[in-house]
């Protein structure tokens, strides 16, 4: 019984975050990786340095330029990542969830890169094709210039 306790207490003190803080608005990534294709499209940047995925989190409301970037790659295949990395300038409101979302072209050379009310799926921002290219080994100091002039 005292097991089973334990269990319960650790799953409640999960930093499970659901309510927004006041002027706020939550930004969520997009992930698909249970099929063979590996999809992940998410907020590059975090305190204005480079991040890798990372969990939704809540910014200020207001005009935002964010980078975003999309990771693609067939799982168990060698050399098959493609990225592309595009900038958004959107002005996104309080007490709203957002959502990145993509559409792999055909020909998987490109992508379109939007943001959308999780709630409704009505688009936000505008939609921006980028090409998908395999990535640089030396990106960090280019993604840091980046991120440095975005506003999270």
């Amino acid at each position: 019984m005292p097991l089973a306790s334990f269990a319960l207490l650790g799953c409640s003190a999960l930093p499970i975050e659901t309510a927004l803080e006041d002027n706020h608005f939550r930004l969520e990534n997009f992930k698909r990786d249970n099929t063979d294709n590996f999809e992940h499209v998410y907020l590059m940047c975090a305190n204005q340095k480079p991040a890798s995925f990372i969990h939704p989190k809540q910014h200020l409301s207001g005009q935002h330029s964010l980078w975003v970037k999309a990771e693609l790659k067939r799982r168990n295949i060698d050399f098959s990542e493609r990225v592309a990395v595009v900038n958004f300038n959107v002005n996104l409101e309080a007490d709203k969830s957002y959502m990145l979302n993509r559409e792999v072209m055909k020909d998987s050379e490109k992508i379109a890169l939007w943001i959308q009310e999780t709630d409704t799926g009505v688009g936000v921002s505008e939609v921006i094709i980028a090409d998908l290219a395999h990535p640089k080994a030396n990106e960090y100091f280019h993604e840091l210039k980046q991120c440095r002039t975005g506003s999270v």
